[in-house]
């Protein structure tokens, strides 16, 4: 009897103190980050006039801002219609508004944890709950992540040809293209054409090491395997996310012109998915401070003043605001 308390107190102390570990760790991470973030928007207002960033704010036209938040409607609809066809590719019944409110569920986690792997993990567990599946359910967050990926960077070299005045500006361009291209290759041919007897191999490898990575890379492999004959709905569902790429940079666009930027959308084209894609990185809580410097940098080559591009990131930083407490508004009242 008190070796059976002492062995269940000794896990629960090891438990207490693995459970202490992660929370220190996941603090000390944060405070880095609201640190860096605070260097960032430091260094961004330190010569600016607040009361200039406020006067755009209030100047802009609140027609088309009203018109630019709803675009996330839109765009909520297309990114749920994608992943209820990929989930159906796999047998998994879902409902299009069950899946639109874990969207918005996501897009709530996603203020508080770094880059987009908070919302991807309330997604992925939303794709398990109604697959009862756990491999389907990640499998299928990641393709749909791969996809979105994937149609930033169509648009990123489609729009470079469209707006060169910019596209010329940007160092080295062109080399970053071509080393993410081939990337996305990679990754495409993984994911149509997985390597399962390679890894299948390389798993009862005698070197412990390359056994525990061929394991790790065949179960991956297994899991995207499920897609490799279903090319139509992996072609339907890259054209879902073009469209909502679409939505996203008119989305952009739209802020813009409310506040009086005279920017073509072809520009825009390309801005924002590169914008995207370096606020992916995660240094910063939630893109503050690299935000607005980034989106300051691109659009110093329109002539467009310091305090404009802030007001511009903090208007569209907003709507995320406003979009991620009707988030957790949903989130608080689901079971």
């Amino acid at each position: 009897m008190g070796y059976s308390f002492s062995k269940s107190e000794g896990f629960s102390e090891g438990n207490t103190k693995q459970k202490r570990f992660y929370i220190k760790n996941f603090l000390s991470k944060k405070i880095i980050l609201i640190l860096f973030s605070s260097l960032l928007l430091y260094f961004m207002l330190k010569d600016v006039q607040f009361s200039e960033i406020i006067f755009s704010i209030k100047t802009a036209n609140l027609t088309l801002l009203f018109i630019a938040f709803s675009l996330h409607a839109i765009g909520l609809t297309i990114s749920a219609f994608r992943w209820k066809l990929l989930l159906k590719s796999l047998n998994v019944n879902s409902n299009i508004f069950y899946l639109i409110k874990s969207y918005l569920v996501a897009t709530f986690f996603n203020h508080f944890i770094p880059s987009t792997i908070g919302g991807d993990s309330v997604r992925a567990y939303d794709s398990y709950k109604l697959g009862k599946n756990k491999s389907k359910g990640l499998v299928v967050i990641m393709i749909d992540r791969f996809l979105g990926l994937l149609a930033l960077l169509v648009f990123v070299v489609f729009s470079t040809f469209l707006s060169i005045e910019i596209s010329s500006l940007i160092p080295d361009l062109t080399l970053w293209l071509a080393f993410f291209s081939l990337a996305a290759i990679g990754v495409l041919i993984f994911l149509l054409w997985p390597p399962v007897k390679t890894f299948y191999k390389l798993s009862y490898s005698s070197n412990k090491i390359l056994s525990k990575i061929g394991t790790l890379f065949l179960k991956i492999g297994n899991s995207f395997a499920q897609f490799s004959n279903k090319k139509k709905v992996l072609i339907k569902a890259l054209g879902l996310s073009l469209l909502l790429q679409a939505n996203v940079v008119f989305y952009y666009y739209l802020i813009s012109v409310a506040l009086g930027f005279d920017i073509h959308i072809f520009n825009f084209s390309l801005i924002i998915p590169l914008t995207i894609f370096i606020m992916m990185i995660p240094i910063s809580v939630n893109g503050i401070g690299l935000r607005e410097n980034v989106l300051f940098f691109f659009f110093s080559f329109f002539g467009i003043a310091k305090t404009q591009a802030i007001a511009f990131a903090w208007i569209e930083f907003g709507m995320l605001l406003l979009l991620g407490i009707i988030g957790g508004i949903v989130y608080a009242f689901r079971k």
